[in-house]
């Protein structure tokens, strides 16, 4: 039982050394229950929740395709693991801004939590996710998928995209990586931003 409880313990510590969100907690207490009698499963357990290899402060990274700039990606702290599936997490968010092969701008990503899956190529962004594109298009959702590899961006999740005066609210997002091109699964309505305004001002004059 001591063991058990040490081990427990360990697990919490490495939690909050990686500034895990409080959701987990109930995890914990879960493996607790579960595995209290059994040492060994609680030593995997540990294994499992890797430290990091590497912390890094006030990262700004260039990523280039065919020689030239595709993507710049800045972030305030970046945690590098290692392990079966290498991946990157951002605790604090990331910002990523695309170009295209001028070197022009094309779209930028925003979101306050993301892990970046090395093998795969795929960011999954989290919390307060916003997009635009260049014609100055915005999405703005709660979960979002950068799949560079298979070159889209899609969410299955509720997203808000506000373009020319209008704000339309749905469900199931897909696009290209500039978002310049995109398909909104589930129109929940379109709401005419401009004669929102309208409205508001005639009830204030």
């Amino acid at each position: 039982m001591t063991t058990t409880i040490v081990l427990l313990k360990t697990i919490y510590n490495l939690l909050i050394k990686r500034n895990t969100k409080a959701a987990i907690f109930p995890f914990i207490i879960i493996a607790f229950f579960s595995c209290q009698t059994n040492p060994q499963k609680m030593e995997a357990l540990v294994k499992d929740i890797e430290e990091p290899i590497v912390i890094s402060q006030d990262v700004e990274w260039l990523y280039t395709k065919n020689g030239l700039a595709s993507h710049r990606l800045k972030s305030p702290k970046v945690l590098r693991f290692e392990g079966k599936k290498q991946y990157i997490e951002f605790p604090l968010g990331l910002e990523v801004f695309s170009f295209n092969i001028y070197g022009e701008h094309e779209a930028f990503m925003k979101s306050d939590y993301a892990i970046q899956y090395l093998d795969d190529k795929i960011i999954e962004a989290k919390d307060g996710v916003f997009l635009e594109n260049s014609k100055g298009e915005k999405l703005e959702t709660e979960f979002l998928v950068w799949d560079e590899k298979g070159g889209q961006i899609f969410t299955d999740a509720l997203v808000k995209i506000t373009k020319q005066g209008q704000l339309i609210i749905g469900e199931g997002f897909e696009s290209n990586t500039s978002f310049s091109k995109y398909t909104l699964k589930n129109s929940h309505g379109i709401i005419n931003l401009d004669q929102e305004d309208q409205v508001k001002q005639a009830k204030d004059s």
